[in-house]
């Protein structure tokens, strides 16, 4: 990989070429996780999980829930915003441990 003042930075590897700018772009600090069961209080409880991990690592994070219902059980889509995108993806590589 060579680095000219004049081009962008690429990745090669495995034979593939991809611009950083076109794979996170600055503007991505919305993170939404989908959550669905047959209980309410299970799939609220695994949300706040994650709610909670977020909030201690970022206090910034906005949280926004939406809870609806189905024949196929409860929902709750969360949505995270982070105030940059490097914070959203240090915690999406994180949500492993959560």
């Amino acid at each position: 990989m060579s680095q000219d003042k004049n081009t962008n930075d690429v990745c090669e590897a495995c034979g593939t070429i991809v611009e950083l700018g076109s794979v996170i772009g600055e503007d991505d600090t919305v993170l939404v996780l989908p959550f669905a069961g047959h209980s309410k209080e299970a799939v609220a409880q695994l949300a706040q999980k994650y709610i909670d991990a977020a909030q201690t690592r970022f206090p910034e994070v906005v949280v926004a829930t939406q809870e609806s219902s189905d024949a196929d059980g409860e929902h709750i889509a969360l949505s995270l915003t982070f105030d940059c995108t490097a914070e959203k993806l240090i915690f999406e590589m994180g949500m492993s441990t959560i």
